[in-house]
């Protein structure tokens, strides 16, 4: 990479980091919804093959969203807006779906993650714009089976497409009348559960048959997360300051939008 390639893209990297970071303090998402299309760009301008750029790009988003999620958890933590019995209740069968879900996006085509990306983004954009939410029950389930089956969803579909799990923790704690600062903060812990056993699995995955970039281990490729790095540390904490100013409804609103712009582009890329 040429010093001219190199600051043409300080720009984009930037705000891409820098966004993602606001957003997973914001939203609970860790951030993967801007980092993961922000790593695509980056790559794909410096000409990679498309086919591995969608999966270099859900590895290193997850490898970054550790340290975003610890920012924002603490920040959130401080707050007193992080339920903890909600996330002893996922806590193991997060664990196993993250694992199984990193291990099954490898044999998964770069545009079969676009489209997964796309359709769960979806779906929880739509969900979470209607003015009032479906409402299951007053408080969150206790039941074994509903909770290792919710968090094996959560877990395996978020280490797919490289996000935090807020895409769809955010919507299943609403739906149990879950208030939406304590579900964001929540969820931010919950990203953090998922991004570690996912970024162990992308770490140790054998790239042997395909053109991965130099300083790649595994499927994380360094040089982005350690530009990247930095950014979403800082703006993770401004996210977490912002969601404690901004009223409930608007923010879900804003998050839903984001979920929408985010899912049309992944799947819009994955059919040209």
């Amino acid at each position: 990479m040429d010093f001219s390639t190199l600051t043409t893209l300080i720009i984009p990297i930037s705000i891409g980091g820098i966004l993602s970071g606001i957003i997973a303090g914001l939203f609970g998402v860790g951030g993967g919804i801007i980092l993961v299309p922000s790593i695509v760009f980056t790559l794909e301008f410096l000409n990679y093959d498309q086919s591995i750029t969608m999966h270099i790009a859900v590895a290193t988003s997850l490898a970054l969203i550790i340290p975003t999620a610890i920012s924002s958890s603490w920040g959130h933590f401080k707050k007193n807006v992080v339920d903890f019995n909600i996330i002893r209740n996922f806590f193991i069968a997060i664990i196993i779906g993250s694992i199984l879900g990193a291990l099954f996006a490898q044999r998964i085509s770069g545009d079969g993650l676009r489209i997964l990306f796309g359709i769960m983004a979806t779906f929880a954009s739509f969900n979470m714009l209607q003015r009032n939410q479906f409402i299951l029950g007053s408080e969150m389930p206790r039941s074994l089976s509903f909770n290792s089956l919710i968090g094996f969803i959560i877990g395996s579909f978020s280490s797919m497409v490289g996000i935090g799990g807020g895409a769809l923790s955010i919507p299943i704690m609403n739906c149990f009348s879950v208030p939406q600062h304590k579900a964001t903060g929540t969820a931010s812990a919950l990203g953090l559960i998922i991004a570690i056993p996912s970024t162990i699995v992308y770490l140790l995955s054998n790239t042997s048959k395909y053109a991965f970039p130099d300083w790649s281990i595994g499927m994380v490729y360094l040089p982005v997360f350690m530009v990247f790095f930095p950014l979403t540390i800082i703006g993770a904490q401004v996210g977490v300051i912002l969601a404690h100013k901004i009223n409930g409804l608007i923010l879900r609103r804003i998050f839903a939008i984001f979920l929408l712009i985010m899912a049309t582009r992944m799947i819009y890329i994955a059919f040209q």
